[in-house]
């Protein structure tokens, strides 16, 4: 696969620290959610969990690691209106069969990146950063290189000063 480790021990105890909290809570997994502690490396399995609550800290909370809420929702206003609900804001992705109307709904998340139909495609052309809670600044593009200068403004009037 392509999916490698946690990048630390602090994440890694996070993520599976949510999958217990998702396991305590009697949620629904539909693929993985048993992590091996015994294994080398901060490996965690691709996880989804089925339709947690809006409040499961699993939705709520930003988890940097492979496990994904899987939630219904009705109408395009609904979810993008719950996405947005969100005091985070780093990237979504939007999976559809029609690649237009994923740009359309991407326009109204509020996130630094909106993959359609992809996902951590990254190009050093383009910024990322988040919005909201998810951090400021961005990386990459020329907003990316703008975080490591310091702008000046100089003013003079030319004028002779009046003495």
């Amino acid at each position: 696969t392509g999916v490698g480790p946690i990048q630390n021990k602090k994440q890694f105890d996070r993520v599976v620290e949510l999958i217990e909290d998702a396991k305590d809570n009697g949620y629904k997994f539909l693929l993985g959610g048993n992590v091996d502690p015994s294994g080398t490396g901060y490996f965690v399995p691709l996880t989804i969990i089925d339709n947690p609550p809006e409040d499961a800290r699993i939705v709520a909370e930003e988890q940097f690691g492979p496990v994904m809420p899987l939630m219904k929702f009705s109408t395009e206003e609904e979810v993008i209106a719950r996405a947005n609900a969100s005091e985070y804001g780093l990237a979504g992705a939007v999976w559809t069969g029609n690649p237009d109307k994923g740009v359309e709904i991407a326009e109204q998340l509020e996130t630094g990146t909106v993959w359609v139909n992809e996902y951590l495609h990254l190009s050093p052309f383009a910024p990322f950063g988040g919005h909201k809670q998810s951090g400021f600044g961005a990386e990459y593009g020329k907003e990316g290189l703008k975080e490591f200068t310091y702008s000046q403004v100089i003013t003079v009037k030319k004028d002779k000063v009046p003495a």
